[in-house]
């Protein structure tokens, strides 16, 4: 299997567990948003929300994917392009998942508040929401990472770490006898 494959199957492979989420948030949400009163019906309608985009992500990613792997195969140049945007792209999210582990904190104080405008109950409920979202993402986008980061790691840093630029030249460093650092990945880059 190519790098870029098992890269394409590292993101569908999460994208098929955003989308489990996705459709447990809907069902189980779904059916005790209409049997709940106060903050638990709040809780789960913003998670019908969070259900809904969830899902639509998890699609437009899987079949991005998909798409990306019937795609003629990427030189190493766009290996590392493609890798690093990945590996950027789930720490941009875990950066959002925190903004809204942060933003459900400050609802649920905003809840305790008697004085706040609007219902205590939905701020609880948005803010209960917020946090058990925010924190399943938070962990999901970090596990994503580390799984992306890792494949990397075994797959394409390696290669990497054997060039060396220096003022006026760029070479490639290949040890010699049994004392390899590195050892040469398995997976072909093209």
């Amino acid at each position: 299997m190519t790098f870029a494959a098992e890269r394409n199957r590292l993101d569908q492979r999460g994208l098929t567990v955003l989308g489990g989420w996705a459709v447990s948030n809907l069902l189980g949400s779904g059916i005790a948003a209409s049997q709940t009163e106060g903050s638990a019906h709040y809780f789960h309608q913003m998670n019908l929300g969070w259900g809904a985009i969830n899902l639509a992500l998890a699609e437009a990613g899987y079949l991005g994917a998909r798409r990306a792997a019937h795609a003629p195969t990427p030189n190493r140049a766009d290996n590392v392009r493609a890798q690093l945007r990945t590996e950027n792209i789930y720490l941009f999210n875990a950066g959002l998942d925190v903004a809204y582990l942060a933003t459900g904190v400050y609802l649920l104080e905003k809840g305790r508040n008697p004085t706040a405008p609007g219902s205590s109950d939905q701020w609880r409920g948005y803010g209960h929401s917020l946090l058990l979202q925010g924190g399943f993402l938070l962990l999901f986008d970090g596990f994503q990472f580390a799984t992306h980061h890792r494949h990397g790691t075994q797959a394409l840093y390696p290669l990497l770490s054997h060039v060396s630029i220096g003022p006026g030249a760029v070479a490639l460093v290949l040890p010699l006898g049994a004392t390899r650092r590195h050892p040469i990945p398995s997976l072909p880059l093209q």
